[in-house]
């Protein structure tokens, strides 16, 4: 009868305690840190650039495009530059007056940059090469775009093209000349026996005449 007891109680036990373990709440899941959104577009700070105080190989690409109207952008030990030249013109400078930073893909960025032609002030030296670095640095970019505004004085002049008319081509009459007129055939010895036998008969004709008469 004891056994028959103990072993009842056992059940009990193991019952309760499985009852208790189904009615403890599950634990909460661990929450997703939401994804990092950029932009899709956005204004990105800059600074101006000493050109003397710039790195070697943004002094060597300025002085490859100093000579011809061009914009590029280039990345140096981290720091992104803009480079912008007004070539030969020596009254204009090219002022940036935007970057635009756009992403058209997951983990691209593309940024555009804006800028005009402004007249230098008195006594402004030219320098040719306009030369920017983005803020913050250390920013990866995958490309860059230029919309530079050119003002109708800073617009470069082309000679008109000359036309050239072709000089009227002037058709002179042809003149035929009048033919010859015939030379008269030279008179042939019958002709000339003739003509002298008829001078011969008129004074004979004549003296028959006049012996008649009287």
């Amino acid at each position: 009868m004891r056994k028959i007891l103990i072993i009842a109680l056992l059940l009990c036990l193991s019952l309760s305690a499985g009852c208790g373990a189904l009615q403890q709440p599950a634990p909460a899941p661990e929450p997703t840190p939401a994804p990092s959104v950029i932009p899709e577009t956005s204004k990105l700070g800059f600074s101006p650039v000493d050109l003397n105080k710039a790195p070697d190989v943004i002094k060597n690409i300025a002085s490859d495009i100093s000579k011809r109207e061009a914009a590029t952008w280039a990345q140096v030990n981290g720091t992104n530059y803009i480079l912008a030249s007004v070539g030969e013109n020596t009254k204009y400078k090219i002022e940036i007056t935007d970057v635009i930073q756009k992403v058209p893909a997951q983990d691209f960025i593309w940024i555009e940059v804006k800028g005009k032609y402004v007249s230098l002030k008195e006594g402004e030296k030219n320098g040719q090469v306009t030369v920017i670095s983005l803020n913050p640095p250390n920013k990866a970019i995958n490309g860059a775009g230029f919309e530079i505004t050119r003002t109708a004085a800073a617009a470069p002049t082309t000679p008109a093209p000359t036309t050239q008319t072709p000089a009227p081509t002037v058709q002179t009459p042809k003149i035929t000349p009048a033919p010859a007129a015939p030379t008269p055939a030279p008179a042939t010895e019958q002709g000339k026996t003739t003509t002298e036998q008829t001078k011969k008969t008129q004074p004979s004709e004549t003296n028959s005449e006049n012996s008649n008469s009287r």
